[in-house]
């Protein structure tokens, strides 16, 4: 086959070229730390990278859910665990108070007592987090569980025409898994059946009960005392097992959390391995390049310099 010379420069041009676009390929690679992209380079590889991009921004969003759902949950523990403390001290006023040797004086005060008592549950009862949604209203977050007569809120309250069908508000941990990150006031605080008011009522209108049964003595105090012990160990029990739940739920936070970070290490492993660079093979690469195109150069300016006339010379 006759070779001419206009084919051995076309072919001199086109190694030069070839080498100067893997230069540039491996000097990209280094500057922005990314291998592959797009999917002319690897079709395979491009498509698992970007079905793990998808993977590792769900495990991220999965993260996020626990933080918000693990600091959401410790702060309604804390709060309940308040409230336990307060209902003991509020039983404990009962039991002083139902005692024949208290007198006008002593019972005012266990009056007065009773009072802050009830003001500082309903504080609690109605405390919101750092984005003023309420605690205890599950997905009616912004509806105030409690008004100031302890009357549970009718958007809370399943008896009531205006009820909003409130549950728990839940998230996503995982694929398979969510957690509920507050239970309704109306499931703690609320008791559908009150010995002492005889009906629907809340721990709020109990105390109401019991500090005007206090400061009136009527006939059947002894009744209203006792029934009131029962209302508030109700509630107690109540508050006792949301606690649990929430305890529940905290162990199971921590272990998603932990199997969540696992997973996402992997994900980010597998794709860094398909797609960031690996920066001593781009050096190695680089200089290889810059290698064959001296090479070539230096191919080129020998093959210029051969021609018949210089032969001949």
């Amino acid at each position: 086959m006759r070779v001419s010379t206009s084919m051995v420069f076309a072919q001199g041009l086109s190694n030069l070229q070839q080498q100067q676009s893997a230069m540039l390929q491996s000097q990209q690679e280094i500057a922005t730390g990314v291998k592959l992209t797009n999917p002319a380079q690897d079709p395979v590889a491009f498509s698992t990278a970007s079905d793990l991009s998808v993977l590792n921004s769900k495990q991220n969003q999965y993260s996020t859910n626990i933080d918000n759902a693990t600091g959401k949950i410790q702060v309604q523990e804390s709060t309940l665990g308040s409230i336990t403390t307060m209902l003991q001290s509020v039983r404990d006023v009962a039991i002083q108070a139902n005692n024949a040797a208290q007198n006008g004086t002593s019972l005012s005060a266990l009056t007065d007592q009773l009072d802050q008592l009830q003001k500082a549950l309903a504080g609690q009862m109605n405390a919101t987090d750092e984005r003023g949604e309420y605690l205890f209203s599950g997905t009616a977050a912004r509806e105030k569980p409690y008004d100031a007569s302890g009357q549970l809120n009718p958007a809370l309250d399943s008896t009531s025409p205006s009820f909003q069908n409130v549950t728990s508000v839940k998230l996503a941990i995982s694929d398979q898994q969510s957690v509920a990150i507050n239970q309704p006031a109306g499931q703690i605080f609320q008791l559908s059946s009150s010995a002492t008011t005889g009906g629907n009522a809340s721990i709020l209108q109990v105390i109401d009960q019991l500090k005007t049964a206090i400061t009136t003595q009527p006939a059947n105090l002894q009744t209203i005392y006792q029934n009131a012990q029962k209302d508030i160990d109700a509630v107690m029990n109540q508050v006792t097992d949301a606690r649990g739940s929430m305890g529940n739920a905290l162990n199971t936070l921590s272990t998603a959390k932990n199997d969540n970070a696992a997973q996402n290490v992997l994900t980010q492993q597998t794709l860094s391995g398909l797609r960031d660079t690996d920066v001593a093979s781009a050096i190695t690469k680089l200089n290889q390049s810059y290698l064959n195109l001296q090479a070539t150069q230096q191919s080129m300016v020998k093959i210029q310099s051969l021609s018949l006339f210089n032969y001949i010379r």
